[in-house]
Order: C-alpha cells, then structure tokens, then sequence
C-alpha cells in the first residue's frame, strides 16, 4: 500500500515504523498535492491533533492541518499510531518537518505533555502557539496544577494574540485539526489499509471542491478573507483620521501611495502584523485617501492564492492489483514481487463496555434534570423528597 501511493503520486512522503518483532507502530502520510499546496500558498501556521481509531487494532489518528487561502481545512499530513505518547508525538513531528522544508512555521495545539515537549524540539519553542479555548476549558485545573496564582503570567506568549512573538494570524484554538477527525469520523471505524483508501477518496473530492469554488471569486481573496476586511472596515468607521494619524502610517497630503511594510509595523496594535490583513486602524487611513479598501488588499495579495495552492494533480490508488498474502505467508504482487508484511500492532482493548458519547469537558453545559412530580430541577421523582402542596 504504501509503495503504490508512491508510485502513483510521486513526491508524496510515506514512513513506515515497526517493532523488532514485525509489528505494526508507526504510518506517516503526506501527499504530494498536499506538500506542493502547502509550499504554494498556505498559511505558514499549522493546527496539529490526535483522536482515537475506534477500528479493529485500535490505536490514535495524528493530524496536521493547514489553511488555505480562504480559511478552508487544507489536510496536510497524517499519522495512525500505536499509541499516543512522546515517542509517536516527535517521530510524526520530524516527518512533518519534512513536509514544510525550510519554511519558518507555527504550531498551535493544546498542552498534551507529549507535544510540550516535542514541539519546541523539533519546531522551536518560540514556534508553539497554544490552543486558547484548551487553556480556557481547563482553566481552573490549570491553576492548581502550575501554581499560577503565584505566577499570573503563565506562559502568555503562547497563547496571547498581542504577545505571540510570530505572525499567527488570527488562528487561536486548534479546531480546524479537530474539524479534521470530525471529517473522518466514520472512517476511524475501519482498519487501517480501509481507512487509507476512503480517506484518499474524500481528500480528492475535496480538493476538486474548493478549486471550483475558488473560480467562482471575485479577485484573489476568498468571501471568507473578505468578509473579515469588511468587518475591519465598519469598526474603522468611528476613528477620526488625523494627521497624527496618518504621520504614524507614513501618509502625507495628497498621497495615493500606501507603503504596505511601514503600515504593517507601525501601528501599535499589530492588527495587520498578526492578522495578515489590514486592522481597522489602517483601513480608514486606506478610505481616507479615497481607496477602496477590498481592492487594496486584492491588489496587494498580487497572484491567486488558492489556484496555486490546488494546482496539483491527485489520483487514487488502483486497486485491480492489490498484492495478496499467498499461500508461503508472505504478500506478493501479480507479478510475484515480495513486499513488506507486518503484523497488528500490540494494542489492548479497554476494559468494559466501550464508550460510545464523548467524554464531555467539565466547563460545557450539563444537561438539567427536573422531577416530574414537584416540577423542580437537580432531581427526578424517584428521589423526590418535596412536599406537594
């Protein structure tokens, strides 16, 4: 399997891991659509998550997930693990660093100890973003656990906009990467050589989507990206523009010249900086010298983004040839070519009755229940003790 979609898309990254004794750990994959997209045009920041695989031999789905030029889910890479733990965590993150070369790129995820750990190793410390809706979710846990009562900083330049020391454009939480497991939700059901075909099959499907959509633009931003303008342009409207003002964005009088670098670093709330489009601050200076703030940016973005990103070709693996474990016991081709064989991986089932609802977060809201015989909530009427009046 992993030779065929080698072969059949060159340029695409596979690693395989096993133990000493042929059993199954590790599975890396990044396809060369995804690699050359990425490289094209994708935002530099990159949400990375696991969930659980709920098939046959178990084990955990890591993710890498980029953004394309509209904000879309863009899969970059995946990874199905024996287990999720320091080992898995660095070894995935090593082949990721693979995947984006020498560009300089940011991490968000959540405090998993494995990532704490791994991320900074590989990517740099001053690359991992943290998940803000994580940190806020487990607030309360996070305070006794790292005595922040004492220490009130609490690492917030991983995590706070205005301090994060590279561009993060607006991405706080990492739930694109979980857009991501929710995308394959039903085919973390199946076993492994399964999972790789249906998601190969929703990649493609998915790839064709967003490149018609992106025909249907009107200029080199997406309606996502420019709606986010529009939103900077109406809470623009109530600055004045003065000439402290425009002094501060490098604007002289009757100027229709706009330097995109000395507005990006000069304005103190560092909007534009982060957020790769203009803050409101430097879209009313924008108006004031009669440019239309969306042509601006259009303008500035210079090529289209998004037809760069999904200029690849992708194709599916054949399966008419599939090799086939003989009769000796190994796995051999049509042609009688002897591949690789591995065992399962050495995964336990949990004890009990398996799951089947998510274990909700202790901070979401819980369902209330009321007692049918009083009509008064926190109990049921086998329990009620009330006097009925």
């Amino acid at each position: 399997m992993c030779e065929k979609i080698v072969a059949t898309n060159p340029g695409s990254i596979v690693e395989l891991g096993h133990s000493s004794d042929g059993h199954f750990e590790q599975l890396f994959v990044a396809h060369s659509v995804s690699i050359q997209g990425f490289a094209m045009g994708c935002r530099l920041i990159i949400a990375i998550d696991s969930a659980h695989m709920s098939g046959p031999y178990r084990g955990a789905l890591f993710s890498a997930t980029a953004y394309d030029a509209n904000d879309a889910m863009f899969p970059l890479a995946f990874g199905v693990m024996s287990s999720e733990n320091y080992g898995d965590w660095s070894w995935f993150l090593q082949n990721l660093k693979k995947v984006v070369g020498d560009k300089e790129v940011v991490i968000i995820s959540d405090r998993h100890p494995a990532l704490l750990h791994s991320v900074p190793k590989v990517f740099g410390l001053e690359n991992h973003a943290y998940c803000y809706r994580h940190l806020k979710e487990n607030f309360s846990s996070f305070l006794s656990k790292h005595n922040t009562i004492e220490n009130k900083e609490n690492e917030p330049e991983h995590w706070a906009m205005s301090k994060f020391p590279k561009q993060r454009w607006d991405k706080m939480t990492t739930n694109l990467a979980e857009s991501f497991n929710a995308w394959l939700k039903n085919e973390r059901h199946h076993s492994i050589c399964t999972f790789l075909m249906e998601h190969m099959a929703k990649l493609g499907s998915m790839l064709v989507k967003h490149k018609e959509e992106s025909n249907n633009w009107n200029g080199c931003i997406g309606p996502k990206i420019e709606e986010k303008v529009q939103q900077k342009i109406a809470k623009g409207e109530v600055y004045p523009v003065t000439p402290f003002m425009n002094r501060i964005f490098g604007v002289s009088i009757g100027t229709t010249f706009l330097n995109v670098d000395i507005m990006k670093r000069t304005c103190t709330c560092r909007g534009w900086e982060m957020l790769g489009i203009p803050c409101e601050h430097a879209a009313v200076v924008i108006l004031s010298i009669g440019q239309n703030v969306v042509d601006f940016v259009q303008d500035w973005y210079k090529f289209p983004m998004q037809e760069l990103i999904y200029l690849g070709s992708f194709s599916g693996i054949e399966t008419h040839d599939m090799p086939m474990v003989s009769n000796d016991g190994l796995v051999r081709s049509i042609t009688g070519e002897v591949f690789l064989s591995l065992n399962p991986p050495h995964t336990k089932r949990p004890p009990g009755k398996p799951r089947k609802k998510h274990i909700e977060s202790q901070f979401q809201d819980k369902w209330t229940v009321y007692c049918s015989r009083c009509h008064t909530s926190r109990h049921n009427k086998k329990t009620c003790k009330n006097p009925l009046s």
